[in-house]
């Protein structure tokens, strides 16, 4: 029986400690992570470089299930050299070459031994390869690492994983795992269009630990967009998300994590792994914070937010959609274009030009109504291959067009619903690409510039029924976080403005949105972080935001709701309403509201 009601509590036991540990010990740590962290389900690995002895497993099995904690397999696919030979392959992390015969019987021997002793396991985000020995230079032949690699790992995935673990337990379910390094599966492997059919389930790489501190530039956002993101892949089967400790200088880097993964509403929240997390002051906290997550996601519906094409196989403008996820801007990332009929807007990146026929996708969602949003790196590339003449005609949508030139702004414009004419503000000096337009073909609703030249940052046509809107970003996407606040909430309103709810404020806050009235702020820790004040507009008349978890005994200082700031009406034509409320959040807290209309 689960310690809570909306995920499982999990982590994960690697083979080399699986092997070593003695019953003693397991139980004394046991004691520990049941005391401060509550353990629902752990996946014990049977393999990673070697094999985790089957006594060890069965006599871990057996303690784990007198403390009421479910099991379930895990292996991870890298191993040293299997003979001399070997030593040939340039293979990073002790990745597999798959076209390498001992190490492909290696792993079907591994899937085997693995599903004689569990009905379930998982495959840690090492199943890929680069290698470039001269085998598998050999088969590539003419084809592409992208176009030989997919195909590899899908065949690997059935002919060494999936079928001989079937064989040996029919009842075996294997699950795969997926990094969080989404943009750079088709260089190694990951399949995840072709490999959702195949494997039973799969699940998310959720770990952003410190981004200013590694190289994989990950903003923390990912932790909830891409377990979404997943989801949106493979619906009802993403198992759970998975992060680990490690480059978590502050103790909120690790728990920003975990809290992000929780608001995905993932099933399960993988903390990596038994020994790292053991004795650990991060994982104190974080079993503290579990039961005030538990009882938030309650209230919560499904999550909701601005959809974010990204194809299968793509890449551009990576991540692009976790840098704006940090500045209040709620996103929904799919691999599916999304309809109309569910979805009255879409952001495109540079990422969706993956699809040959993205033009003509947009014409048609444009024209019948709809608002597609796109950024500057999805324009500047489809003008490229319009004017190659490899791409069809995006400028039959507007009259947006770059000349290989940079903006270097230190002074911006904007309209603010409600109020007539532009404020200006000053700013940082941030380069944009320079994205020029036509007066009054193109319309401006923000600029950016120096003196007396300034050209638009955000920009729309209108085309068909519907609207076409252009988001310029900025050269170095982390600049964002730089613009004025006034800018953000610009960005915000045309991005969320036919929905229900945006923010003004400014940097280093998330907004959630779920399908039931429900929302979310979560305030992030950075380097000269302090409290903030978020002005939250609901689009038409609210009565209140009602806090959650629901105060049961309201007092000045616990106050059960908050009562609107003041309700506005604005637009040229129709008019509209919007309820404005203002609250302060700390660094490191999360809040949540219930819309009462």
């Amino acid at each position: 029986m689960s310690y809570f009601k909306n995920f499982k509590s999990v982590t994960y036991c690697v083979a080399q400690w699986a092997d070593h540990i003695s019953e003693e010990e397991l139980r004394k740590q046991a004691d520990w992570l049941q005391k401060y962290v509550k353990i629902d389900k752990v996946y014990l690995e049977t393999f990673r470089d070697s094999f985790a002895r089957k006594e060890q497993i069965l006599m871990i099995k057996k303690v784990l299930a007198e403390y009421g904690i479910e099991v379930s397999g895990g292996i991870t696919t890298v191993t040293p050299d299997l003979n001399a030979e070997d030593k040939k392959r340039q293979r990073l992390f002790n990745t597999f070459c798959y076209c390498n015969e001992p190490m492909r019987a290696k792993l079907k021997e591994i899937s085997e031994y693995t599903a004689s002793l569990f009905d379930d396991f998982i495959i840690d985000d090492f199943f890929f390869t680069q290698c470039m020995c001269e085998d598998c230079l050999k088969e590539k032949g003419d084809r592409s690492w992208e176009e030989f690699r997919l195909a590899k790992m899908k065949e690997v995935s059935k002919n060494l994983v999936i079928d001989p673990a079937k064989k040996v337990n029919p009842k075996c379910k294997v699950i795969i795992k997926y990094p969080n390094w989404r943009e750079s599966f088709q260089e190694t492997g990951y399949n995840p269009g072709e490999q959702r059919d195949m494997f039973d389930s799969i699940y998310t790489g959720t770990e952003t630990r410190h981004g200013a501190q590694q190289d994989q530039h990950l903003p923390r956002y990912l932790s909830y967009s891409l377990p979404r993101y997943f989801e949106n892949t493979a619906p009802g089967r993403n198992g759970g998300g998975w992060f680990d400790p490690y480059d978590c200088d502050r103790i909120d880097c690790y728990l920003e994590q975990a809290y992000l993964t929780a608001f995905s509403k993932c099933k399960e929240l993988m903390m990596f792994c038994w020994p790292s997390i053991y004795n650990n002051k991060r994982a104190t906290p974080l079993g503290f914070q579990y039961e005030k997550l538990d009882e938030i996601m309650s209230y919560c519906g499904n999550p909701k937010g601005l959809p974010v094409y990204i194809p299968f196989n793509s890449q551009g403008e990576d991540h692009l959609e976790d840098f704006l996820g940090m500045v209040g801007i709620p996103m929904e990332p799919t691999p599916d274009f999304p309809s109309l009929q569910n979805e009255p807007a879409v952001l495109v990146t540079q990422a969706a030009l993956k699809d040959g026929e993205i033009i003509d996708k947009i014409k048609a969602y444009v024209s019948a109504g709809g608002k597609v949003i796109a950024t500057s790196g999805f324009m500047i590339e489809a003008l490229k291959q319009e004017k190659y003449g490899n791409g069809k005609k995006i400028s039959e949508l507007t009259s947006i067009r770059y000349n290989d030139k940079t903006l270097v702004a230190d002074e911006y414009q904007t309209e603010v619903p409600g109020q007539y004419g532009r404020i200006f503000v000053n700013g940082s000096e941030i380069a944009f690409p320079l994205l020029e337009h036509r007066n009054n073909a193109t319309w401006s609703k923000a600029v950016a510039g120096h003196g007396e030249y300034h050209e638009g940052i955000i920009m729309f046509d209108t085309y068909g029924k519907g609207i076409f809107e252009v988001i310029n970003i900025p050269e170095m996407p982390s600049k964002i976080y730089e613009l004025p606040a006034e800018i953000l909430t610009s960005m915000r309103y045309e991005m969320l403005g036919s929905g229900k709810i945006w923010l003004s404020c400014g940097k280093g806050v998330s907004l959630f949105t779920y399908d039931n009235d429900v929302i979310g702020l979560y305030c992030y820790t950075n380097d000269g972080c302090a409290p903030m004040d978020i002005d939250i507009h609901v689009k038409g008349e609210a009565k209140s935001l009602k806090i959650l978890p629901e105060v049961k005994e309201a007092s000045p200082w616990n106050p059960a709701e908050l009562k609107p700031l003041c309700v506005k009406e604005y637009g040229w034509k129709e008019k509209e309403k919007e309820t404005v409320f203002h609250t302060r959040i700390n660094p490191g807290d999360f809040k949540f509201f219930k819309i009462e209309y």
